[in-house]
């Protein structure tokens, strides 16, 4: 009779070792999913704020070629021209 009892214990003990197993891997996987994509949305973020900058840079230069009634082609045709281009690159920058 304590066989018995001795024998049900073990296999209750193994199936609570299996489930404690099974909810490990499942927090694993979970944990390794919200990884994977907490670097993606970074990646990404990334990705879009260095092309945004550059779109930022080309409008600012576009809108000071303008003030100054010139086109940005005369910026790089004209030596005179080009120290204005070099001074709207640093005030584009900021």
């Amino acid at each position: 009779m304590e066989k018995l009892a001795a024998q049900r214990l073990n296999v209750c003990e193994a199936s609570q070792r299996r489930a404690l197993k099974a909810e490990g891997k499942r927090h694993w996987t979970i944990g390794i999913a919200i990884t994977l994509v907490a670097i993606a949305l970074f990646a990404i973020a990334a990705v879009l704020a260095v092309s945004s900058v550059r779109a930022n840079n080309t409008l600012c230069l576009q809108q000071v070629a303008n003030d100054e009634h010139t086109s940005l082609d005369a910026f790089f045709q004209n030596p005179a021209q080009q120290d204005a281009l070099v001074e709207a690159a640093t005030l584009c920058s900021r």
